[in-house]
């Protein structure tokens, strides 16, 4: 199963995303490959330099280009779980992601530029492949959590999940993994491997 971590923007939770979804997959006792995109290697400095235990379990790929993310990605075995962290900004990159995805998790923030941002993934993503927002740093009693939620079902793009704004989700590889973020996170990895059952 390759679960591919979408956005073209930088800033929004992307990376966060992915190293979550790849400790719940490894929770999962599922076989499981954090494959890094990203130049920046943000995620695989993450997993290397945090001395988690709860990311000990997962084997990591360097692929910042398309050639060898078409590699990373062949190596996928039949039961074995991938995640992808895409860089922000290459589209080119990113389709290719997307093309060989079982499902897509497209992580976004309130406000700003995020929503015609979003739009730009969703394009990009056949209609056959399953897709589902993550909203990142999110304040849930806001008036504009509420509505950026309810415009989304209304266009009928399912939100998957809610990450609290909590210093200590996103705290990369200065600290362990909160049970905060893994209990946000929790139902995405559900909604995502469903999705791919269905």
């Amino acid at each position: 199963m390759i679960i591919v971590t979408a956005a073209l923007k930088g800033g929004v939770g992307k990376t966060t995303t992915s190293v979550y979804l790849a400790a719940l997959a490894a929770a999962a006792k599922r076989d499981t490959t954090l494959v890094d995109s990203d130049p920046q290697a943000s995620a695989a400095d993450w997993v290397e330099n945090s001395g988690d235990g709860q990311l000990e379990g997962i084997s990591l790929v360097e692929a910042p280009t398309e050639r060898l993310l078409a590699k990373a990605l062949d190596r996928i075995d039949v039961g074995e779980v991938a995640i992808v962290d895409t860089p922000p900004g290459n589209e080119r990159l990113l389709a290719k992601a997307i093309d060989v995805a079982d499902c897509v998790v497209v992580p976004t923030r309130i406000g700003g530029v995020e929503t015609h941002r979003v739009e730009a993934v969703l394009q990009l993503v056949p209609v056959n492949i399953p897709l589902g927002l993550v909203i990142c740093s999110a304040r849930t009693f806001t008036r504009d959590y509420q509505d950026v939620v309810a415009s989304w079902r209304e266009a009928k793009v399912e939100v998957w999940g809610s990450v609290p704004e909590r210093v200590a989700i996103a705290s990369g590889p200065e600290a362990p993994l909160s049970a905060d973020g893994l209990d946000s996170y929790r139902p995405v990895w559900r909604r995502a491997t469903r999705s791919v059952r269905e």
